[in-house]
Formats: C-alpha cells, sequence, structure tokens
C-alpha cells in the first residue's frame, strides 16, 4: 500500500513541488529546477528563462526578474535553475542567464546578469509573441 501511495505523489511531484524555495520563488514568477526533458515539456507553452550559477550571483538575478514578475508572466515566462537537465546548457560558464523561446531555441545567452526589461524588450519582438499580444489586447 506504501509503495502505491509513494508512487502515485511521485507521478505528480512535478505539479505539487514547491518551486525552488531556496531561491525566492514564492513571489510570482514559477521557478523550477532544469530536469531532463523539462524543455521539451514546456516547449509551445512557456518561454523560460535559465539562470545556472553559483548561489548568490543566480539568486540576485532571480530577484530582478522577480521584480518584473507581472510583465514577465504577461509574457508566459517561467525560471529554470541548476538541476541535472541543465549541463548541456552551462558549456563551463559559471553563471549563466539564457532565454527559450516557445519554438524551443535559445533566443538570448548571456555570461553576466540581465535586466528584465532586456529580455522583455526581446520577447516583444518575437512574430509569435506581436501575434499573442494582438490576439489578446489589453484591457482599456
Amino acid at each position: 500500500m506504501h509503495r502505491i501511495c509513494l508512487t502515485a505523489l511521485l507521478s505528480v511531484w512535478p505539479v505539487m513541488a514547491p518551486a525552488d524555495a531556496s531561491r525566492g520563488a514564492t513571489t510570482g514568477l514559477r521557478v523550477m529546477p532544469l530536469e531532463d526533458g523539462t524543455l521539451e515539456q514546456l516547449r509551445w507553452q512557456t518561454r523560460p528563462v535559465v539562470v545556472l550559477g553559483p548561489g548568490e550571483a543566480a539568486d540576485a538575478q532571480i530577484a530582478a526578474l522577480q521584480a518584473w514578475a507581472a510583465e514577465l508572466q504577461d509574457r508566459a515566462v517561467v525560471i529554470l535553475t541548476d538541476g541535472p537537465g541543465a549541463e548541456p546548457l552551462r558549456r563551463g560558464a559559471a553563471f549563466r542567464v539564457l532565454l527559450i523561446g516557445k519554438d524551443g531555441g535559445v533566443k538570448l545567452r548571456r555570461d553576466r546578469p540581465v535586466d528584465a526589461s532586456e529580455i522583455i524588450g526581446l520577447i516583444d519582438t518575437m512574430p509569435m509573441r506581436q501575434r499573442e499580444a494582438a490576439a489578446d489586447p489589453e484591457p482599456g
């Protein structure tokens, strides 16, 4: 019986798991570790911002993004942090920020902190985002 309950719990774990609480995920944007297969699961649904690196630098980047949570959420952004699926994106850099488009392509790659306004500006130039904005105009 315990095995069945544990199996059921583990099958919904990604949905139930708190967003990487050690990285300030309680305010706004969804934050989760990058697991194998995460990017494929999120393709066509969200625009992941991947923040890789040591605690303090990554925490500061995530906090800076959280300050723009409403604007980033409007653009379907989620934050992914170091996890078992991060190594292919790291490529030796100690700190890295990547913006992944809904199509799964890397749209921005930086080895230094990135202003949320730069990410928002880049997303807003994407044809898919422009179609989304045209289809769902802000209430006025």
